[in-house]
């Protein structure tokens, strides 16, 4: 009959249902690592020390193509609280600085406006990680960005580590959700980090 679902689809309907969900669940996860010390940024780690000497950062995908990253020597995204919206949401696609593919530079791009979006899609294409990628299973991958300088995208001019004093304001934003133009609609996670220096040893 037209209309009616027959007990055994039912049946096999609620079993699937769950296992479905679970293949489409979205999370990320993001470690800043430097030599064997390594943090898990959540709700309650918002401030690091890092020596001024290259670092890593590993983000764990799952479902997720990428993440968008903001970092400055300015603070104000930073002082936002848990649920302030964030200035200019949905116009992040439009604030985006052109990277290098592949992190070529091994650096990360410092502005008081614009965004970097860090991808991953499957070769051949290019992306914004480290070129090893760790996979694994089929929903979730490992990618890292390793950062050994910074670059200032006003002034066009790269500086090392070791020379940079101020505080290093991050503040990552993954996307749940884009209406039919791309437009960013919903936040599935924010997270944000100061990263203070102090002298080698």
């Amino acid at each position: 009959m037209t209309g009616t679902i027959r007990p055994a689809s039912l049946l096999a309907f609620l079993f699937l249902y769950p296992l479905l969900v679970l293949a489409q669940q979205k999370e990320v996860s993001i470690r800043i690592a430097q030599e064997e010390g390594s943090v898990l940024l959540d709700s309650t780690q918002k401030q690091l020390v890092l020596q001024r000497k290259s670092f890593k950062i590993h983000i764990m995908l799952e479902n997720v193509e990428g993440v968008y990253c903001y970092a400055s020597f300015n603070d104000s995204l930073y002082r936002l609280a848990d649920l302030d919206p964030i200035p200019g949401f949905t116009g992040l696609p439009n604030k985006l600085i052109p990277e290098e593919d592949f992190n070529k530079e091994k650096e990360i791009c410092v502005s008081n406006d614009g965004w970097c979006y860090w991808f991953y899609k499957a070769p051949p294409a290019s992306h914004r990680f480290n070129r090893k990628v760790v996979l694994l299973d089929d929903n979730r991958l490992v990618v890292s960005k390793s950062i050994k300088q910074i670059y200032f995208t006003s002034t066009k001019k790269e500086v090392k580590l070791k020379d940079i004093f101020a505080p290093l304001y991050l503040f990552f934003v993954v996307v749940a959700e884009s209406d039919a133009n791309g437009k960013p609609v919903k936040e599935l996670m924010r997270r944000k980090v100061r990263i203070d220096w102090i002298n080698e040893d």
